[in-house]
């Protein structure tokens, strides 16, 4: 057996292979591992070039490495192939330069689950979630004080991060957890994707979001409130997407972050999905793979 990078080439029988798990999210939102300049979509194929196996490991950012989407063939699953992919899954991360590498497991995902936290010595950092809503409405205008992050906000966005510098979220790809930096919150404010609460530059930030309008939805990659003024800044979130037309609304958050907007969005879901977020701490390696 061998394990092989995936091309653009190698999409549509990949697109197949994964045809044959049923409601799976990966089939998707699989494209877009493609264009990978590092990393990317994995196969592992036997002697005769069949499919067995596909996964994921992707550089997120410098020293940073995410590993899942493993997909066993259903009539290999319960065998050593899982935790042999796992275990090519970390040792490439580290080849491409990860201190940490973390994953996404699905609930109820316990095989995958007991590889990696008792095979591989990744431990559980937080839950997550991902979902969407769909047709909500919004006033003409937000009342409260919430609104944009703007350059003033510099100093007390600094501070917010630097006391919730653990945070994970969710950058362009939902599946995807990463750990925030100022340097991404910054990049939101630069570009107009930040919300803050509330606006009064004297006081301590409150409630801070990033967000990201692509395609007519709008997609909520961080949230972390202290309580007093969600509801005001969902409200300013809900104006900003009725001034681009949106009507669907996705996101992907910690659990204690996604279930404080569920409460306060007060809407039916559309979707939703949970898992684990895994993490591992690694040293650097300079062997190569295949």
């Amino acid at each position: 057996m061998r394990y092989v990078r995936a091309t653009a080439e190698d999409q549509a029988r990949i697109q197949d292979f994964l045809s044959q798990f049923v409601d799976d999210y990966l089939a998707e939102h699989i494209a877009a591992y493609f264009s990978s300049d590092s990393g990317g979509v994995y196969m592992a194929l036997d002697e005769e070039n069949q499919l067995l196996a596909t996964g994921i490991v992707e550089l997120a950012r410098p020293q940073e490495v995410y590993v899942s989407g493993m997909r066993i063939r259903p009539d290999l699953q319960g065998g050593r192939l899982g935790q042999e992919f796992a275990e090519f899954q970390v040792q490439e991360g580290k080849r491409l330069g990860a201190s940490v590498i973390r994953s996404l497991v699905g609930r109820g995902n316990e095989f995958s689950q007991r590889i990696l936290q008792e095979t591989l010595g990744f431990h559980v950092v937080d839950e997550w979630v991902v979902g969407s809503f769909e047709g909500f409405e919004a006033p003409a205008f937000a009342e409260g004080d919430a609104g944009p992050a703007w350059a003033v906000d510099q100093e007390r966005l600094r501070a917010f991060v630097k006391q919730h510098e653990d945070d994970l979220w969710s950058g362009k790809d939902h599946w995807l957890p990463r750990r925030l930096t100022f340097e991404d919150v910054w990049q939101g404010v630069e570009v107009g994707a930040a919300a803050v609460a509330p606006q009064n530059i004297g006081d301590p930030v409150d409630t801070l979001a990033l967000f990201r309008i692509t395609d007519g939805d709008m997609h909520l990659n961080y949230l972390r409130s202290m309580g007093q003024h969600l509801k005001t800044l969902l409200q300013y979130l809900r104006v900003e997407s009725r001034a681009w037309g949106v009507k669907t609304l996705h996101f992907g958050l910690p659990r204690h972050a996604a279930d404080k907007f569920i409460e306060a969005a007060d809407l039916p879901l559309a979707r939703e999905w949970h898992g684990v977020v895994l993490e591992k701490h690694v040293g650097l390696t300079s062997s190569s793979v295949v």
